[in-house]
């Protein structure tokens, strides 16, 4: 009878090889999900990051905002209360409201006014500036969102904007270009986009 312990050992040997291979394999998928659920989880702490701060700043708008029509109202209270009682036969001279010396402060809500306050959500903004003016980079579209008052300081810009148009290309509404640039969404884009849903 012929001795097999040989052939034994080389299927043993092979079948150990088989079981760290495979291993080796599960232990590299593991990595490339980890890496995946990290890069997914920072790039929604960043995009809520973003949207808390802009939701800072529009409760810090509304708050600081004076109310218009009740501003209105009460400076034509002040002029009606100041304005000289007529006879019915006068006619009524006009008044004019007084203008502050040079040397006093700026009224609070005068500074308020010239700063520019943004009117759409910022992904509507963006949207809409690409549809207006094309393809633009991500720089451009943080210049005009600072312009606009959407954000304090460019930093902040940088971030939101980021977020803000990972989002928007995830919704469809735009797409990004090979050069890196954002565009509009075509007509073919959205049926695509459809179709996927």
């Amino acid at each position: 009878m012929r001795d097999i312990r040989g052939d034994l050992q080389d299927r043993a040997n092979l079948l150990e090889e088989q079981i760290n291979a495979h291993e080796a394999q599960f232990e590299k998928l593991i990595d490339q999900l980890k890496r995946e659920h990290d890069q997914r989880l920072e790039d929604l702490k960043a995009e809520l990051d973003a949207v808390n701060r802009l939701l800072e700043l529009e409760l810090r708008r509304l708050e600081t905002a004076p109310p218009v029509a009740a501003s209105a109202r009460e400076s034509v209270h002040q002029v009606s209360r100041h304005a000289p009682q007529h006879a019915p036969h006068q006619p009524v001279q006009h008044v004019q409201p007084q203008m502050a010396a040079p040397h006093q402060p700026v009224q609070h809500a005068q500074a308020q006014m010239a700063a520019p306050q943004p009117q759409l959500p910022l992904a509507d903004f963006l949207v809409r500036k690409l549809n207006e003016a094309g393809a633009m980079s991500r720089d451009d579209l943080r210049r005009l969102s600072l312009q606009e008052g959407y954000f304090v300081d460019a930093e902040s810009a940088d971030r939101g904007v980021h977020t803000t148009l990972l989002s928007v290309v995830k919704s469809g509404l735009i797409r990004q270009l090979p050069n890196g640039n954002f565009a509009p969404a075509t007509v073919l884009d959205t049926i695509r986009l459809r179709r996927a849903m």
